[in-house]
C-alpha cells in the first residue's frame, strides 16, 4: 500500500470514527432541535438543524445514502430532501400544522439509519427519494415552525437550507470514503444500525405525546 492510500484510508477511517463517536454522544440529547430566541436571521437558521440531534443524523444520513447509490443520485437525492424540506418549511413559517411532525422525525431517523445498512448501488432510487422528500417535509415544518419571532423568514429559510446542504455534502464525503474501504464500509453499516437505534429512542420519547 502506497504512503497515499495509507493516508486515505487513515482520514477515512477517522471520518467514520468521528461520525460513530457523534452518532453515541446525541443519543442522551433531546430528541428535537430548539429554538435559540436571541438569535435572529440567517445564524439561527443555520444552527438549528445543527443542535437538533434527529435533525442531524437525518441529514448526514441522507449523503451517506446518496453515496451508496451513486452515480446521478448522489446529487438528486440531496437536492429532493432540500426541494421538500423548504416547501415544509414555508408550512412551518406560516404556522400551518402537519400532523404528527416529531413522530414523522423520529421515524426518519429509524428508517434512514436502517437504509444505510441496507442500501446499495441495486437500491430503488425512486423508492428512496419519495421516502427523503416525505421526511423533508417534516423536518423543514419544524424548522419553520420553531422560527424565533424575532428572526427574519427570508434569512432564517437561507440559513437553514445552507446548514442542511452542508450535513448533506458531509455524509456524502462519509459515504465516498467508506465504500472505498471494505473496513469503513462495515463501520458505516454499524452507524447505520447505531442511527435507527436513536431513531426507536426518539420514538419513545414522542410517542407519549401521541397517546391521547
Amino acid at each position: 500500500m502506497s504512503n497515499c492510500e495509507r493516508l486515505r484510508s487513515s482520514v477515512g477511517y477517522r471520518c467514520v470514527q468521528a461520525f460513530l463517536m457523534a452518532l453515541f454522544a446525541l443519543i442522551p440529547l433531546q430528541s428535537h432541535a430548539h429554538t435559540e430566541e436571541a438569535a435572529t436571521g440567517f445564524l439561527s437558521g443555520f444552527t438549528h438543524p445543527v443542535f437538533g440531534a434527529d435533525h442531524l443524523l437525518a441529514l448526514v444520513s441522507v449523503g451517506i445514502i446518496s453515496s451508496q447509490l451513486g452515480g446521478a443520485n448522489i446529487w438528486r437525492i440531496p437536492s429532493a430532501f432540500v426541494m421538500a424540506m423548504i416547501a415544509g418549511g414555508v408550512l412551518g413559517v406560516y404556522q400551518m400544522p402537519l400532523p404528527y411532525g416529531e413522530f414523522g422525525i423520529a421515524l426518519s431517523v429509524l428508517l434512514l439509519g436502517i437504509a444505510i445498512v441496507f442500501s446499495n448501488k441495486k437500491t430503488s432510487p425512486l423508492l428512496i427519494t419519495v421516502c427523503v422528500m416525505f421526511f423533508g417535509m417534516f423536518h423543514g415544518h419544524a424548522h419553520g415552525l420553531e422560527m424565533p419571532k424575532t428572526a427574519e423568514p427570508v434569512y432564517y429559510t437561507f440559513g437553514f437550507v445552507t446548514s442542511t446542504s452542508a450535513l448533506h455534502l458531509l455524509g456524502v464525503i462519509i459515504g465516498e470514503i467508506s465504500i472505498r474501504r471494505e473496513r469503513l464500509w462495515k463501520a458505516l453499516r454499524y452507524a447505520g444500525a447505531g442511527m435507527a437505534a436513536c431513531g426507536v429512542l426518539f420514538l419513545l420519547r414522542v410517542l407519549p405525546s401521541y397517546a391521547y
